[in-house]
Order: structure tokens, then sequence, then C-alpha cells
């Protein structure tokens, strides 16, 4: 069976599980003999298939209790990731954990590698490792999506999906999903500044960073952030040239020195300072990543918001994905199920990691790691206390919004080709503006 059908079957009989019998969220295709069996696990939640099923990567049939035995054989898992805010260490970790245990019975270790730098050397060390002859020193990669793209163009992406240890995919909306190689754990991390929505009314377009009311109101990324590479390749766009012709790309870093450089305070991506000139109301237009005004919008900052340009909104989310000659394959597949689930996409704001947090702060770190639902299963989890769907949406994307402001990015952003062009293009904008 090819990776395709694989996967229709695989979505038509996604199984929804409560207390110990299985429904079936949609009816199975003509012919389809379905089980509603259960296995008992040890953690008490039962294993939704009878018998063996196809474990991906290991390339093998296996019953619930030699997943098991491998889960203990692989006993770790080290995953590349970033910072979030000091949650990795208070409520990531033990969240997986339990998620392991619950449904399997296994104690394990879990190293979370994390940096808040655009590639942190990940990419850089599974090169390293595979040119030494060596394993990949990492199970699983949550890291941005030009990096995924990277990797499936060298051919360093393990397939891995539809697999059966990973059956919260069925939840997600197809537009989320790169199969067989990765999906999603974000809706959206957008290249987005922080507004002050009093004063940016006039700002519609990412063109209108040129508007010279705004003379001393912006900042920028850092130039080797891939925020302000995305935003080179969108601000080109907008403008309708093609940025892989090198000739229009110069005309349109051309314009962006003539234009809005002389709008920009300052060029930064210290996530401190950035708060504090926004907060402070210095910069109106403060370029960052969406956390950021998600996390001011949870502290009650509510002139400090988001805006949905035109043409779109540069997206860079997180994709989760397995290098090949990955150490610990099975648990690297259950990590994927874990991203998916509601434990990493709406955690409890009273579950340890935020409940020993002040109000104020654990809802901003909440904030900063949500990002929209993956499709419309997800919505129900969207707490009470931000106001339900009502409060979240005026802040998060919908899925609508999603696919018709952001998601075109995804389509037109091709990373590969900015990747490989970034640094030619920071140089001549250096040379333009002087720096």
């Amino acid at each position: 069976m090819n990776w395709k059908n694989l996967f229709l079957v695989s979505t038509l009989l996604a199984l929804i599980f409560l207390g110990s019998t299985v429904y079936l969220l949609t009816s199975p295709a003509a012919g389809v003999t379905t089980v509603t069996k259960t296995v008992t696990q040890a953690g008490g939640a039962p294993w939704p298939y009878e018998g063996k099923v196809w474990i991906p990567i290991l390339n093998k049939y296996m019953t619930y209790e030699e997943v098991v035995a491998e889960i203990k054989k692989e006993g770790s898992i080290t995953i590349a990731d970033w910072t979030y805010w000091g949650l990795v260490d208070t409520y990531f970790i033990p969240s997986f954990k339990n998620y392991v245990k619950s449904k399997y019975g296994v104690d394990i270790e879990v190293k979370f590698v994390g940096t808040q730098e655009a590639k942190g050397g990940f990419m850089y060390q599974l090169y390293s490792a595979y040119q030494a002859g060596l394993p990949a020193p990492y199970d699983a990669m949550h890291i941005e999506i030009n990096f995924f793209e990277e990797a499936k163009a060298k051919d360093v992406a393990e397939p891995f999906l539809p697999s059966p240890l990973v059956p919260n995919l069925a939840f997600v909306d197809p537009v989320f999903i790169f199969a067989p190689y990765g999906v999603q754990f974000q809706q959206h991390a957008m290249v987005t500044p922080v507004f002050n929505l009093e004063k940016t009314d006039f700002v519609k377009s990412w063109l209108d960073l040129a508007d010279p009311r705004l003379k001393g109101k912006i900042t920028l990324w850092s130039l080797s952030d891939n925020g302000f590479w995305a935003f080179l390749a969108t601000v080109a766009t907008a403008l309708g040239y093609d940025y892989k012709n090198p000739d229009q790309m110069k005309k349109a870093i051309e314009w962006v020195a003539k234009n809005i450089h002389p709008n920009v305070l300052k060029y930064t991506s210290d996530e401190a300072e950035i708060i504090e000139l926004s907060e402070k109301n210095v910069t109106w237009i403060t370029a960052y990543w969406c956390c950021s005004y998600e996390m001011e919008q949870a502290a009650g900052n509510r002139w400090l918001g988001p805006k949905l340009l035109e043409p779109f909104m540069p997206n860079l989310p997180g994709v989760v994905w397995i290098p090949k000659k990955a150490q610990h394959p099975v648990l690297a597949q259950i990590y994927v199920d874990w991203l998916l689930s509601k434990e990493f996409q709406f955690p409890d704001i009273n579950a340890p990691g935020f409940k020993e947090l002040n109000p104020t702060e654990a809802k901003k770190l909440w904030a900063g790691m949500i990002e929209g639902p993956l499709g419309p299963y997800y919505e129900q989890f969207i707490p009470d206390w931000w106001g339900g769907k009502e409060g979240f949406y005026k802040v998060f994307p919908t899925l609508d919004e999603y696919k018709a402001k952001i998601y075109p990015s995804i389509k037109v952003l091709d990373w590969e080709y900015i990747n490989s062009h970034a640094e030619e293009w920071v140089l001549y904008y250096q040379k333009l503006i002087g720096g």
C-alpha cells in the first residue's frame, strides 16, 4: 500500500477513545471491517488496535507488548527544540513523560536541546554526524518549516506518517500535514510586528511601513534573523517583483532601503528590548514574532496587538520531523503524537509548570506557546479564562483567516531558495544603508 492510500485509510479509520470504548469518527470505506475490541495498556488507556500494526521507520508489524518492549529498550529521547521561556523544564518534560507513562506504562528520560536562534546549529550538527558515519544526534526536530524544507531537499528526513503511534494526526486539518515526512505543531508562527493598535490604523499593507508618519517608530528584525529574510521576500512580492529574479530582488531591497529604512529606529531581535519599546510606546511597529503580541494581550496590554497585512503574513511555523538514523524512532513518533495532543496544544493553566507562576505570568507563557487550533477539533479546548472563542479569535487567527492570509506564504516563500540567498540580500542591504 502506498503512502497516499495508507494515509487515506488511516484518516478514514481515525479513532477517538473514551473510557474503554472506541468510536469511529467517520464511516469506514466500503468493504472495510472495523474492529472495536481494545487491549488495555499498562497505564489504563485503551490500545486502539488488535494484533500487530505496521510501525514506520522500524519497518515491521508489532503488537502493543512489542512496542512497550521497544520503548523500554530505547529508554530516552533527545529533541532539538526552542526554549519556550523555561516551560521546557517545568511543563514539557514532565507532561511528555506522563504521556508516555499513561499510554505505555514506561518511565523514560527526556532531553531537550533548546535554543532561540533561528538555526541553532541543529542542522549543522545533523550533517556533521552523517558525514562522520554517526547516527543522528537528535530523535525529533522541533524547528521552523524552512529547515524542514531543507531536510526534505537534502533527503535527511525520515518518512513516518501516517503512523499508528501518532493517532492524533487524525484531528489535524490536512493543510498542516506534510505526509509522509512531518506535520505542523503550530497553526502559525508569523513573522509579524507588535502593533500599537491606537496609532497604526492606517497600516494595511507591508508597503505602508514606508509612511512618513512612522519615522523612528519601527523596529525591524536583526539582519541575521530569518524573519528579516522573509520580510524582504514579502515586500518584494507586495511590490509585484519576483524575489527569485536577482535584478527584481535588487530593486525590492533598494525600495526597502530608501523607503522603510528611514523609519526604522533600530534592528533587533532582543525580546526584552522589543517588549520595552512596545510597552513604553517608543515604537508603534515592533517587528518580532506573533508570540510577542499574544503575550502582551494576555498580560492585559490590549493596545498592543496583531494585524494581518497584505499581501500575506510570512509564516515560519514549527514542523516536527524525524531525521534519518534517529536512535530512538519509536519515542520520536510518540513525541509527535504528544505535540498534536491537547496536552501540548491547549495545556491546563492550572497544571504543574503554570500553576506555580503568578496568574499574569502564567497567562503570558501560555499565550506564547499557543499558536491557534490545528483544526476544528481543538476549538473545544479554548479556555473560558481567555474569553472563550470570541476573545481567543480577537488575537489568534481563525482557521479561515489562516488559509486566507497566512497559508499563502507557505506556497509563495521558497525557503530553500531564501536560505541560500539571504546572505547576498543582507550584504546588499547593508551596503545601501551604510551599516
